[in-house]
């Protein structure tokens, strides 16, 4: 079972003292998702309430807070690269690359596949051998959109994910169609799984 965990330090984006609350499965690791959010750590300590309530005590002063119940796991999108993403191999393909680079790079494309549910991100790709990541969406913290000209105008764009989680800090969804429709919603649903875990900041001034 998680544990609750205060961790103190520097917000490095305003420079002024700062702890977050976080649910983790322990220090080390709260203290990881504490830097992936901008914060210098100083020290890490054990939420006293949360530290009660694992031992069977009731924390004084406070009831217990109420979990909602998990919902099932439901997808709700999946999209693969667009092939525009190829455009200039096709073009050389025509005026100076053998056609079977051209080919490659389509089956390529065609091979990687991207699923959101409310709970994960998960990501496939792979021609001969098959690889799969997953990111638990609780642990993406900030998101953000790159669209040329060419592509606003064409209707995708890549996506890029940061995240607490060691083995996928970095996520990158390349050419997917209407990328800010799909990083909202990926925010919407990453911020219900962190209420659901009780994965809380608390700002101090």
């Amino acid at each position: 079972m998680a544990t609750r965990y205060i961790v103190h330090g520097q917000d490095l984006a305003t420079g002024q003292a700062t702890r977050r609350l976080i649910e983790a499965d322990s220090a080390k690791e709260a203290a990881a998702m504490a830097e992936r959010i901008g914060v210098r750590v100083s020290g890490v300590e054990v939420d006293a309430g949360s530290a009660a309530r694992s031992a069977g005590e009731p924390a004084r002063h406070a009831a217990p807070p109420q979990h909602a119940p998990d919902v099932g796991e439901e997808p709700v999108w999946s999209g693969s690269p667009s092939q525009w993403e190829n455009f200039w191999w096709f073009v050389a393909c025509v005026l100076v690359i053998p056609v079977p680079f051209a080919i490659w790079s389509y089956i390529k494309v065609r091979t990687t596949r991207y699923t959101l549910t409310n709970q994960r991100l998960k990501i496939e790709w792979g021609v001969i051998e098959k690889n799969v990541e997953e990111v638990e969406l609780y642990r993406v913290t900030d998101t953000a959109v790159k669209q040329s000209v060419v592509q606003r105008l064409l209707g995708f764009g890549t996506l890029w994910l940061q995240s607490s989680d060691q083995r996928n800090p970095e996520v990158t969804l390349r050419s997917i169609h209407d990328p800010r429709e799909v990083r909202e919603q990926i925010r919407q649903h990453a911020e219900a799984r962190r209420r659901w875990r009780r994965v809380a900041e608390v700002e101090v001034s």
